[in-house]
């Protein structure tokens, strides 16, 4: 079995090859989204101040800092960050990071595909997902970090539900969990697009395996467990979503109006190019399904309905797929704009073409059902052939348009790192600003009026200490950055109120005559506190579940179906499968 797992990881790695490896030349190379690196920076401050988990960046917004991991969901930059701490340059983990959103999709791909399919089968629709043209304009062209790690948990919960429903043990329901977490914290479109039609698949797998009350309790407080696990971001986002402007989100450019597509670019549009999404059907870039994925999907749904009549079951996945195909598809062409203007939030999505997610999953996935129908070498054939129609067509698309070679120094440095703090500044800008800096924040307190002997200045991610002297009878103070909940200020130990002053809506606070060191930091509001508690009670939950299950050996546990185990393995793999599928299934 080790064997056999290794072989497959190996081809799977194999599979990816094409993917991604322009990455692994030194520099970095252009892309729309350029605040990847700086990110990780920011992250990397966190993590090395103690900011744990990270919420408030120090460098954004032109050095005055903004709550970006409150609002922008925080996973992939942990990852890199984690790739960092081992040493690793901040460009080069930022490559790692799209290098990982492509392995770990394909990872969890072939795992749920093997839920229903053959090993070949599953190789073969695992290739359709990775290769599919919005992923390798979302590496390199747009450098959309959170959509790359986005197609990486759809494939993770729809399998993780298949491995809990098949075994309905501790450990499947634990991976369960953990993976509806990584779900939530990973890309919040993502979440928005993918959670209604995940829950519909919930439902039609809880038919398919006729589940007891007992089994669907346990399913909600795992699902449940997963929420909590990932509190401490999403009750934050909840609660405190009022306290910046996301206005600028859906303004301008990210107005969804201008993003639609045509029929033909959903379709059959085939050109490839580096430009950006803009009115019309005009767009010099690859935003749709593409001939491949819709023929796929079209020959799947023709295999379930020939044998709609043997099986109800063929019925329901019939029209899941066909519904969840044309239904996604449907809302990135401009006829569902009735759609968008009564439901408000999809704003924003800001670009209708984000829908398309999940007909490349759906067609992917479906595109087995027509391939699962042969047997012996023709099975093969055909699973080998579209891997090599997949890579002659799209392959190509999976590089950058110009590389520059560039490092960290350089990246964060001058004009570069000026650019990157400048970039999206209104984002989540604190409402106690009306409007964005001019220029750079000053390196230490602003004196609005009196005067001060700075002796000394200290900033952290979330926190600045100054020894000073105000030398005129009052001063009044300001700390370079934005108001937010909860900053607390002291001077000489004694806590002092503050006011918000000017339009950037600085801390403004009084001192009379004398030395004072004084000290400000960003503490946790409610919200904050209460979704680190939830956390850390969901984490010792989920400690406590996995000693329990060592420890008494929990009969339901079956080993040799854990998830190591299970990359090859026939009995595994046919649990999950439509009783139409199961039959005559070989390696």
């Amino acid at each position: 079995m080790l064997k056999k797992n290794i072989i497959t990881a190996f081809t799977l790695l194999l599979l990816c090859l094409p993917a991604i490896f322009p990455l692994f030349k030194g520099g970095f190379y252009s892309m729309y989204d350029d605040m990847q690196v700086v990110r990780v920076w920011e992250m990397d401050k966190c993590l090395r101040d103690g900011q744990i988990p990270c919420r408030w960046v120090p460098d954004l917004g032109l050095g005055y800092g903004y709550p970006l991991y409150i609002y922008y969901a925080p996973l992939p930059y942990y990852i890199m960050e984690g790739i960092h701490l081992l040493g690793i340059s901040l460009i080069n983990s930022v490559k790692a990071g799209f290098i990982l959103s492509v392995i770990f999709s394909a990872l969890f791909f072939y795992l749920f595909s093997r839920r229903f399919f053959k090993q070949y089968v599953s190789f073969a629709t695992t290739a359709l997902y990775i290769y599919a043209p919005m992923r390798a304009a979302g590496i390199y062209v747009r450098g959309a970090m959170g959509e790359s790690w986005g197609l990486v948990v759809v494939p993770l919960i729809f399998w993780a539900l298949e491995n809990y429903l098949a075994k309905k043990s501790k450990i499947s329901g634990i991976i369960l969990s953990l993976s509806l977490s990584i779900f939530f914290i990973t890309h919040n479109l993502t979440v928005l697009i993918v959670l209604p039609i995940f829950l519909i698949w919930v439902v039609l797998r809880l038919k398919f395996y006729k589940v007891r009350s007992q089994a669907l309790i346990d399913l909600f407080q795992y699902s449940l467990l997963g929420v909590g696990l990932s509190s401490f971001f999403l009750i934050p986002l909840i609660y405190e979503r009022n306290l910046v402007h996301v206005e600028t989100l859906t303004a301008g450019y990210f107005g969804y109006l201008q993003h639609f597509l045509s029929v033909s670019q959903l379709f059959v549009f085939t050109h490839w190019g580096y430009g950006p999404s803009v009115i019309g059907a005009g767009d010099d870039a690859f935003l749709g399904i593409g001939p491949i994925h819709t023929l796929a999907v079209i020959t799947g749904l023709m295999v379930l309905i020939v044998k709609v009549n043997k099986r109800k079951l063929n019925l329901a996945l019939f029209l899941f797929g066909m519904m969840g195909f044309l239904g996604y598809a449907f809302m990135s062409h401009s006829k569902s704009i009735f759609i968008w203007q009564n439901l408000s939030f999809l704003e924003f999505l800001q670009f209708p073409w984000r829908f398309l997610m999940m007909p490349i999953f759906i067609s992917s996935f479906f595109a087995g059902f027509a391939l699962n129908q042969s047997k012996g070498k023709f099975l093969i054939f055909s699973s080998l052939a579209t891997i090599f129609i997949i890579l002659i067509f799209y392959s190509r698309m999976f590089k950058p348009k110009d590389w520059f070679f560039i490092n960290d120094s350089e990246k964060l440095s001058g004009e570069n790192l000026k650019r990157q703090l400048t970039a999206s500044i209104y984002d989540y800008l604190p409402k106690s600003a009306s409007r964005a800096p001019d220029d750079v924040a000053p390196e230490g307190l602003i004196p609005l009026t009196g005067e001060i002997n700075l002796k000394s200045s200290i900033k952290g991610s979330n926190w600045f200490k100054y020894d000073l002297i105000v030398e005129s009878g009052m001063a009044e103070l300001a700390l370079p950055a934005y108001s937010f909940p909860v900053w607390k200020i002291s001077a000489n130990d004694t806590d002092i109120p503050y006011t918000n002053s000017g339009t950037l809506g600085l801390p403004k606070f009084d001192l009379t005559k004398g030395h004072y060191v004084v000290y400000a930091s960003l503490n946790n509001s409610f919200p904050r506190t209460a979704g680190d508690m939830v956390s850390i009670v969901s984490l010792v939950s989920m400690f406590l579940i996995i000693i329990n299950n060592i420890l008494y050996n929990n009969v339901q546990e079956n080993p040799a179906l854990q998830a190591g185990g299970e990359l090859n393995s026939d009995k595994s793999s046919s649990l999950g499968k439509p009783p139409s599928l199961t039959r005559g299934r070989t390696s």
